[in-house]
């Protein structure tokens, strides 16, 4: 056995000896050839080497015979083991963003998709950055092209105007409020009636709701927070006064009853209802008025790919009229797509504003928390807009009870963008967002256009946000915001 194993080998360099003569005579011809055309010597190498090396000290080289053992595993523990080389999971179908500057992949998104594979718990999200980083573009290209996968798209408060061109570009609407336009909402309308309500369910309901409202609105127009007890039994006694005798009720019926009161109850309105009646005479009669005090003049389309309310027309009004306003356009929208089991993407321009009113009409930050977990079953994605995680310090001071919601609202948005932060907001940001140092820095060196993005417990994506020329045309205002 040792002979004919010996005898292989010998034969097997022969065999490497004839190759290698073959090969440079070879060379010599080609040489040959090349001389003859070109008329001069041809400096052809004549060098070659065995399979595994040229038998030298040092050369650096081991027998092609030794070969490390394969490892198997998991991309998710590949993942780990090398982060930012290995993708963390399969790709997700959605709508087209833009490559992954990690995985070198092509990243798409869909909520609604990602939760039914249980990446997220949640279909809403947040995205975080400074003016120009590319926020306003990521949000308007992905509602675009979620609306061609048959997504519904809705934008309550659009303080610029700037989401009218989209919403026509994809076939919505744009409903415009303010002084002198002929749109309105009335800032007591309840809806469409959900079929799962008894009449005395959605007499409760409708009560709650306008009762609700019009202590919204008060504690706005006053900036306070509290309401004295008297006052919240006046205003149950005068909607249960103007319910017995209309349909739709407005807030101007509201205050004509306070004015002059009927009723068995009517000498206790008038004695408790006096600080209403100056209140809510600013809605009917003051700097408010014209905006609320008429019945809804828009329906609701459910159908429509998206729908936006411009609310530019109040830019330089008050700071309570503006609030008002952004109450009455969430409540409207909220309100008529609460029945509806469609897949609905609400886009909230100047979040962390919207939860300054929020806080301003008294309900704090606990009803909508409570409202984000009630979403997931309607199939709804809240799309939170943040210029920077220090605004969400405005709600409350720090470790009070309002600032430690306001973080447990952004921790129940499962899908966290952070695009460029100013220098001095990283390592608050960092904090909050859970980076380590290799995610801090990555933050701190983005270009415009390029985001982090946050998936769930675990997943990791560096996204670029590829638009098209004419979506540039169409979602820029000037300016990325």
């Amino acid at each position: 056995m040792s002979g004919n194993s010996h005898s292989a080998g010998f034969v097997r360099v022969d065999r490497e000896k004839a190759t290698r003569r073959s090969l440079i005579e070879r060379r010599k011809e080609l040489a040959k050839e090349e001389s003859q055309r070109t008329g001069r010597d041809a400096d052809l190498p004549l060098i070659f080497g065995s399979s595994w090396g040229e038998h030298r000290p040092h050369n650096l080289r081991a027998p092609a015979s030794v070969r490390p053992p394969v490892h198997r595993a998991s991309s998710k523990t590949v993942g780990i083991a090398l982060p930012f080389l290995a993708e963390t999971g399969p790709a997700m179908d959605g709508a087209f963003i833009g490559p992954d500057l990690l995985s070198r992949g092509m990243f798409s998104w869909d909520p609604w998709i990602a939760k039914d594979a249980r990446v997220i718990r949640s279909e809403s999200m947040a995205i975080i950055g400074v003016k120009g980083s590319g926020k306003s573009m990521l949000a308007k290209s992905m509602a675009t092209r979620l609306c061609r996968l048959h997504r519904r798209i809705a934008v309550p408060h659009d303080p610029n105007g700037e989401w009218t061109r989209v919403a026509e570009w994809v076939g919505g609407k744009t409903i415009r409020l303010g002084p002198g336009s002929r749109h309105r909402i009335n800032f007591l309308d309840p809806g469409p009636r959900p079929s799962i309500l008894s009449d005395d369910g959605w007499e409760y309901d409708v009560h709650q709701f306008q009762s609700q409202r019009l202590q919204a609105a008060v504690k706005i127009l006053r900036q306070t927070t509290v309401l004295p007890e008297q006052e919240h039994t006046v205003i149950d006694l005068v909607l249960q006064a103007v319910r017995s005798r209309h349909t739709h009720v407005l807030i101007q019926q509201v205050y004509d009853e306070l004015m002059n009161p009927t009723g068995e109850f009517a000498d206790e309105i008038r004695r408790d209802g006096v600080g209403l009646q100056h209140t809510l005479r600013r809605i009917v009669r003051g700097d408010v008025a014209g905006m609320f005090d008429a019945p809804t003049s828009v329906g609701f389309d459910l159908d429509t790919p998206m729908v936006t309310v411009d609310t530019s027309m109040i830019e330089k009004a008050s700071a309570e009229a503006r609030a008002l306003m952004r109450l009455a356009t969430n409540d409207w929208i909220d309100r008529s797509t609460g029945a509806s089991d469609q897949a609905r993407m609400v886009i909230h321009e100047e979040a962390a504003v919207a939860l300054l009113t929020e806080i301003a009409s008294g309900s704090g930050l606990e009803q909508r928390a409570a409202d984000e977990k009630v979403a997931r079953h309607k199939r709804k994605s809240n799309v939170y807009l943040i210029h920077r995680i220090a605004d969400l310090d405005a709600l409350g001071d720090v470790g009070s009870a309002l600032h430690s919601q306001a973080l447990g609202l952004l921790a129940d948005c499962e899908t966290r963008v952070s695009y460029a932060q100013h220098p001095g907001e990283l390592d608050r940001s960092a904090g909050v967002l859970g980076w380590n140092d290799t995610l801090r820095e990555l933050v701190s060196k983005q270009t415009q256009g390029v985001g982090l993005w946050q998936i769930g417990q675990s997943k990791i994506a560096h996204i670029r946000n590829v638009v098209t020329p004419e979506e540039e045309a169409i979602f820029s205002t000037g300016g990325v915001q």
